[in-house]
């Protein structure tokens, strides 16, 4: 029994030693200034006292520098799978040859792009803009058919004539990017469509090299 207590006393150093390093892991001031007067108390010298500290921090940085990494997975992950909940339209992956294909089925309209008439539809006109935006970009093909005008067009494209054979008409506008339905039923807004194909709607602008005759007069970079 007396060797036992003894055996426990001798543990007690060591004891403090792994509380004040976890107390620097667990950003725990009251705890470390405690732990550090107890292993004082017990006899610890300050080498000891001072290594225990260090060791503590180096277990915080290598939890920390996991904890970073986890959590900007898991933010991604459950944004992901937050966005397929709602059933949100998807960027659809680039075909090998690089080119971009979007394919718009439109319903029934008295023209192209159904921006005629008296009573414009703003979200038609809106999503004309957009379109001609795109097309308008490098490695960027735009195909658009319109029901009342090009019928075959659906007819030729087996999983649009199967839609509309199944009550779909009512569906229209369908929305293809690499051939893969990509939305159906409304019009998308300019964000999303350029999301969906990849597109910067802000032109990328260069900076162009410095060099000694036109440097700025300031070395931050401004003009005084």
């Amino acid at each position: 029994m007396l060797a036992e207590m003894k055996e426990k006393r001798m543990n007690e150093p060591v004891k403090e030693l792994v509380a004040i390093g976890a107390s620097v892991g667990a950003h725990c001031q009251p705890c470390l200034e405690y732990h550090i007067q107890a292993a004082i108390e017990l006899g610890v010298t300050a080498d000891d006292i001072r290594q225990a500290v260090e060791v503590g921090h180096m277990v915080e940085k290598g939890a920390m520098a996991a904890m970073k990494k986890f959590s900007a997975a898991a933010v991604e992950e459950i944004l992901s799978a937050a966005r397929f909940s709602k059933k949100q339209p998807e960027a659809v992956a680039e075909e090998s040859s690089g080119e971009k294909v979007l394919k718009i089925y439109d319903p029934a309209m008295c023209c192209s792009s159904g921006v005629c008439g008296p009573n414009v539809d703003p979200a038609l006109a809106q999503f004309a803009g957009t379109l001609k935006f795109i097309s308008a970009q490098p490695g960027v093909r735009v195909e658009r058919y319109n029901l009342g005008q090009q019928p075959q067009a659906f007819v030729a494209n087996e999983e649009v004539k199967s839609m509309l054979g199944n009550g779909g008409e009512k569906k229209l506008p369908f929305i293809f990017v690499n051939d893969q339905l990509w939305l159906e039923g409304r019009y998308p807004s300019r964000d999303e469509l350029l999301q969906a194909l990849k597109i910067n709607s802000v032109p990328v602008l260069f900076r162009i090299a410095t060099t000694l005759e036109n440097a700025p007069c300031c070395g931050d970079g401004g003009c005084c």
